[in-house]
């Protein structure tokens, strides 16, 4: 009996070294755990649009009908989408007075409640209307924003306010939205560390560093400037470079207004840049605009399509005429760079 019980316990000892060996033995052959896989996020869908003016004729016919039925055009379109974002070339306030320049825009707060309802869910403010009258006006239009739930980047009460990118929501992503504008009247309409106003991109650091802030924050950035020249159907060379540089320091597209007319598109590294949208809401009654609808999957660009409009009395209308929408398209693909752009408007690299 000793005996048998000296064996089991050898076979005991025996087998116990072994389960030690094959878990601890470096060159013990193990099954490996499969890793979980992530589930891929679901895509994303956001327009961009032009200049949004809401003032002088445009803001008098708002008044007599509201702003909704500016958008009742393209407000099926903006409404299907998960973000619509824009320019928004006016002050909104009740106070002030007109800034000596030619053209002044101050629209009523009553638009507002209509342009979130035609389907415009953020906009910038960094362009050369927004302080048309004054500081004070400024400060009432971010108010009437926040009232309206309509978030905005590229102004603020100070240089830090002005420069933050806005964090939007959608879907399970977050978008940051960061303005800023080379068109300005007058340096003292820049953001001061105690001076309300807008943000500026005639020096780029701070534009290039609220990217890099915004890259921290969110899943997608995107860089919407006022730049160029007004007419102008080509950018600048300096818009190109600008354009690159916000990419290189992490934007996934970038996005122009401020020429009042169409201009074209590129890639670089792989991200798109619309260099003007042209007017989207404006006092032209006849001029073409276009609406840019982009699809992420993450970062990923899957796709982008250019979707052409005429802006009639005032209000954008998706062109229908089969010969008009090929002939807006062949135009937009000959001011752009390295761009094919097919018959139902996807962007896509010439190579």
């Amino acid at each position: 009996m000793r005996r048998l019980a000296w064996i089991a316990g050898l076979v005991l000892v025996v087998f116990g070294i072994f389960f030690v060996w094959r878990a601890w033995h470096p060159f013990a052959p193990k099954h490996p755990r499969p890793h979980p896989v992530a589930p891929r996020p679901r895509p994303i869908t956001i327009t961009f649009v032009g200049d949004i003016m809401l003032a002088s004729q445009v803001g008098r016919l708002a008044a007599m009908r509201g702003a909704a039925p500016l958008f009742s055009g393209v407000s099926a379109t903006l409404q299907a989408d998960d973000l619509t974002i824009g320019n928004l070339e006016c002050a909104v306030a009740t106070c002030g007075s007109p800034a000596n320049k030619k053209y002044t825009f101050r629209a009523s707060p009553n638009v507002l409640p209509g342009l979130r309802k035609g389907g415009v869910d953020a906009v910038t403010l960094a362009n050369n209307h927004s302080l048309d009258y004054g500081r004070a006006a400024l400060l009432e239009t971010m108010k009437h924003l926040r009232e309206a739930d309509l978030p905005w980047a590229g102004a603020g009460t100070d240089a830090a306010s002005a420069n933050r990118p806005v964090v939007l929501r959608a879907g399970r992503q977050t978008v940051a939205l960061v303005g800023a504008s080379r068109v300005l009247p007058s340096g003292d309409w820049t953001a001061g560390d105690h001076r309300p106003g807008v943000a500026a991109a005639y020096e780029p650091a701070l534009l290039l560093a609220a990217i890099r802030a915004a890259r921290t924050k969110a899943g997608l950035v995107v860089v919407y400037v006022h730049w160029g020249t007004e007419r102008m159907t080509r950018p600048h060379s300096y818009q190109r470079a600008l354009a690159r540089r916000c990419i290189d320091a992490g934007a996934d597209i970038v996005v122009g207004s401020h020429p009042h007319v169409l201009q074209g598109f590129e890639y670089y590294r792989g991200k798109l840049i619309a260099y003007s949208l042209g007017n989207f809401v404006f006092n032209n009654r006849t001029r073409a605009t276009a609406m840019l609808q982009t699809r992420f999957r993450g970062r990923a660009l899957e796709r982008a399509t250019v979707i052409p409009c005429w802006v009639v009395q005032y209000r954008p209308e998706i062109i229908s005429d089969g010969r008009a929408r090929l002939r807006a398209l062949s135009d937009l693909e000959r001011r752009s760079f390295g761009v094919r752009i097919t018959g139902d408007g996807s962007l896509r690299p010439a190579n």
